[in-house]
Order: structure tokens, then C-alpha cells, then sequence
């Protein structure tokens, strides 16, 4: 486990393919998607000049907002490389050791399982034991993920998922919890926390290409390899070695130049279960940010391990999937644009409920068509979106969920996203039911973003009500 990005080998997906006319999807249209993603990133980032004086700023400017960003982002893009790094490449070299579907469906279970249960509990210490010093076990564990694929046996590949688990939850929640930590101890607002979010997830799709092809360079340096006792070099096990080499310096990176942070708790009380529970249970904004976080994650999930499929027809050339994972990254891209453009008249609820709505259509579309030149361009879409949802939740979050629970509450968000991704593979629905089940989700990510829109709303109103009243008292104090 470990990323969002794992793909398929081709023949692993024959037996799901539901029947239907023979439709190729155009090398044309591939193509054509990758240039139009392009401009269209270039276009959104050229016709706002706060984007451009952004992005110049970051490299050159001096101001605490600009030192603070070049502090944070090389952590946080060695950590998202290392991840890329090897996600491409897990199932060629599970087929490269003759592993069936089966057993890679006990694998998958393996690995989310671990994420659902030791991982939550582990990225939960995050909020007792520091976070930067759990962004470094990150790194230490995804290492030994890294390592464990050198050997062709099943029980050390099972290790090796378990330890992958964990440290995807590390990954997707200690990070997040660091940046909001120090930007509040900064004093940067909350829009100054969502260009660093959208700069952050920009450049982890910038990082996921250059991944796709320095993996695909490593791979082909030398053939796979038995060594003797399972153990094995080259081949798909490159990539993995190259992750390695990126953890070692992040882990270098983040020990010598982050500093330490427990949140508000400053490590004495935060990272209680029964007290994030709590929390959840009784702030109702907190839990609504859940549900669409979990949902919306959850359906994203599930269609990396779908997305293959559906753009296969039997008896017709495999599609070139690396140039359509680099489309899909492109189109992600073009996302954390849009959302650095939009963030400026509307606020991070209304971009939410935008971004929910929008991917529920994507993922209905699959459920309804099955050309697959249409599900190809509805991909594309709902890859826009995912590009859109990260900053914007990243900056949900970092207003709405406490600061000495901030790490718990992230993690126990991510049980129920972890549960639900394994109910497809466990019960193994076909392509159709797989993305109506992914659409239902959706939908209930939809009502949950328009209700919590709906609160912050209120909330809103109700200051600027007691502001004015307080404003009519004083008024009254001073006049004749």
C-alpha cells in the first residue's frame, strides 16, 4: 500500500471485464488530453497574477510566509516521491514473482487492514510524540516496505503491505498536522495556508511524473533477478531501491531542519481516542469534515484500483497505461491550479461542495456509459477534482479540527475510509457495481459538503450579528 497511484498488471483484470462492444480508446485522444491539460494549467496560472507572484515569491522572495514554504515543501515532496516512486510498479513485480490475483487480493486486504487498525493507532502517538518525529518513522518504516520486496515470498511480501499500511497513515496525516501546526504558530491565516497546501499538492503532481519516469529508467537498467532463498535485485525492485534513496534523505532532511511540534498540547495531553471521539461526536462541523473526507478518499481509492479495467476491451491492445497515468497527473495538476483561483472569491465549504458534486457526476457516468472514450474523459475530470480536494481539505481541516487532537482526529478519519475500500475487494463486485457503490459514496459527500457550507454560513452570520451588536452598544455608550 502506500499510494494512490498502484497499477494492475493487464492480465490480472481480464476476468472483471464485463462484456460489451469492442471500443478502443484513440492513442489520439490520449495525447490530445495531455497537451490540453497542459495549456490549461498554464492558462488557469498566467491569467491570475497572484498565482505567478506566488510561485515567483516561493523561489526568491524573503518574507516569513516564502522561507516558511521553502522549509516545509521539500520534506513533504521527498516523502510524496518516495511514495510515487514505487506505486506504478508493485503489481508488475508481484506478477514478476508469479503471484495470482488471489493472493493479491490477500495482499491488498493485508495492507489495508494494517492501515485501518495499526496505522490509526500509530499515527494517532503523532499527536503525543511529536510530529516531526513521526514524519521520521515514516520514513523508517516505509523504508522496510521498500526492502521487504527484494524477496519473492509471499509472507515477506505480507510484511512488507502490513508495513505500508502504517505508514500510509503516517504519511497522509502527520504531514498535514505538522504544516498546520507551525503556520498557526506562524501567525499565516487561512488563506495563506491554502496556497501553501495548493503549492504542496502541485508540486507532489509534478513529482508523481517525473516518479513515472525515473521508475520506469530504474526498472529497465537490469532484468529481475534470483540471487538465491527468495532474495532478488533488478528489474521492478529498482524503483523500490530509488524510494529508498529518497526516504534516506528525507529522513536527513526533516531530523536537521524541521522543528518539533505537539500541537496546543505541546505533547502532555493530546492523542486520546476517547477524547477525539468525543470531539467528533459532539462538534457536528467536525464530523460532517469527516464524512467527506472519508467518502470522497474512499471512492478516489477505489478507483485507482478500477480505472484499469475500464478502459480495457477484450481482444484489443493494452492502452498505454503510463501515459495515461501521466494525463491523470497532468489533469491533477490543473487541479491545485483551479483551486489557488477559485479560493479567491470562494470560500474552501463552497469548493468542497463544487468538488463533491462534480466527482459524483464523473463516477455516475462510468456507472451509466461504457464507452470508453467517454469514461477516459470523465477520469480526466474526476482527476481535476482530486487535484482540487487536497489543498481544499487541507485548509478544511486546519480550521475546523482542534489543534491537540489534529493528528488523532486526521487518523480516525481514515478508519472508515480504509473499511470501506476493502468492501469491493472482499466481496469482489464487478466494474458496474463497483462505481455505483463509488457514486452512492459520492452522494453522501455531496450532503455532507452542502450541509457544512450551511453551518459555516450560519456561523458566519451570527458573528457579524453579535460584531454589530457589540458595534450598536458602544455606539450608545458615547452618545450625547
Amino acid at each position: 500500500i502506500g499510494t494512490r497511484r498502484e497499477l494492475w498488471p493487464a492480465d490480472l483484470f481480464k476476468s472483471l471485464q464485463e462484456p460489451r462492444r469492442a471500443m478502443v480508446l484513440p492513442h489520439g485522444l490520449i495525447y490530445g488530453s495531455l497537451v490540453v491539460g497542459l495549456v490549461a494549467a498554464l492558462a488557469v496560472v498566467l491569467s491570475d497574477r497572484k498565482q505567478i507572484d506566488g510561485i515567483r515569491n516561493l523561489f526568491g522572495g524573503q518574507d516569513k510566509l516564502a522561507r516558511f514554504q521553502r522549509l516545509y515543501l521539500p520534506g513533504f515532496l521527498l516523502a510524496m516521491l518516495a511514495d510515487w516512486l514505487q506505486g506504478p510498479f508493485v503489481y508488475a513485480l508481484y506478477q514478476g514473482y508469479g503471484i495470482d490475483r488471489e493472493h493479491n487480493g490477500y495482499l491488498f486486504v493485508g495492507g489495508f487492514g494494517a492501515s485501518a487498525v495499526v496505522g490509526t493507532v500509530v499515527g494517532s502517538l503523532a499527536d503525543r510524540v511529536g510530529r516531526r518525529q513521526s514524519a521520521i518513522l515514516y520514513c523508517v518504516i516505509y523504508f522496510g516496505h521498500c526492502l521487504t520486496k527484494h524477496w519473492g515470498l509471499f509472507r515477506v511480501l505480507m510484511v512488507g503491505r502490513i508495513l505500508g499500511g502504517i505508514s500510509t497513515s503516517l504519511l497522509f496525516s502527520v504531514f498535514d498536522s505538522w504544516l498546520v501546526s507551525e503556520s498557526q504558530r506562524e501567525g499565516f491565516d487561512g488563506e495563506q495556508l491554502g496556497n501553501t497546501f495548493s503549492l504542496a499538492y502541485f508540486g507532489s503532481s509534478v513529482a508523481a511524473i517525473a516518479a513515472g519516469q525515473l521508475g520506469e529508467v530504474a526498472a529497465n537498467i537490469t532484468p529481475l533477478t534470483k540471487l538465491g532463498a527468495g532474495l532478488h535485485y533488478g528489474g521492478y525492485i529498482a524503483p523500490f531501491d530509488l524510494a529508498n534513496v529518497v526516504l534516506v534523505l528525507c529522513m536527513i532532511y526533516i531530523s536537521t531542519k524541521w522543528s518539533e511540534n505537539y500541537g496546543a498540547s505541546d505533547g502532555q495531553s493530546g492523542g486520546s481516542f476517547g477524547k477525539a471521539v468525543g470531539a467528533i461526536c459532539d462538534d457536528k462541523k467536525i464530523l460532517v469534515c469527516g464524512l467527506i473526507c472519508s467518502s470522497f478518499e474512499s471512492s478516489m481509492f477505489i478507483f485507482v484500483f478500477n480505472w484499469t479495467p475500464c478502459l480495457m476491451e477484450p481482444d484489443q491492445p493494452v492502452p498505454p497505461f503510463g501515459h495515461i497515468f501521466t494525463g491523470f497527473m497532468i489533469f491533477c495538476l490543473l487541479g491545485t491550479r483551479v483551486y489557488s483561483y477559485l479560493a479567491k472569491t470562494l470560500s474552501a465549504e463552497q469548493i468542497g461542495a463544487l468538488v463533491m458534486a462534480v466527482s459524483m457526476a464523473c463516477h455516475l457516468t462510468v456507472y451509466l456509459v461504457e464507452s470508453v472514450q467517454v469514461r477516459f474523459v470523465a477520469f480526466l475530470a474526476f482527476e481535476a477534482c482530486v487535484g482540487l480536494y487536497f489543498p481544499m481539505m487541507g485548509t478544511l481541516k486546519g480550521d475546523i479540527v482542534p489543534e491537540d487532537m489534529r493528528s488523532t482526529i486526521y487518523n480516525l478519519y481514515r478508519l472508515p475510509l480504509n473499511v470501506i475500500v476493502l468492501m469491493p475487494l472482499l466481496l469482489n463486485f464487478s466494474i458496474s457495481t463497483t462505481f455505483a457503490v463509488t457514486t452512492a459514496i459520492l452522494a453522501v459527500a455531496v450532503t455532507s459538503a452542502f450541509a457544512l457550507t450551511g453551518m459555516r454560513t450560519n456561523k458566519k452570520n451570527l458573528e457579524l450579528q453579535a460584531l454589530r451588536h457589540d458595534s450598536d452598544d458602544n455606539n450608545s455608550l458615547v452618545s450625547p
